[in-house]
């Protein structure tokens, strides 16, 4: 039997949100990916899923930042 049906996953909810520009996202992401790393070792074993999630996040805020400095220097 599966460890799954026995223990659900861990359901997060949030209490409270802020609007931050995609500069602000990717920074916050970065760090906590950094610190992630550190604290992290392939020993450890684990998930890889929420990292690799985390490493898309961080391009695709990038490419987004990289797109609204090119449309900002072109008007």
């Amino acid at each position: 039997m599966s460890d799954a049906a026995i223990h659900p996953p861990v359901r997060i909810v949030p209490i409270e949100s802020k609007t931050i520009d995609s500069q602000a996202a990717y920074a916050r992401v970065e760090a906590f990916l950094q610190q992630f790393q550190q604290r992290s070792t392939p020993l450890n074993g684990g998930d890889a899923t929420v990292p690799a999630q985390l490493y898309k996040l961080r391009e695709s805020l990038m490419e987004e930042n990289v797109a609204s400095v090119g449309k900002v220097k072109n008007e």
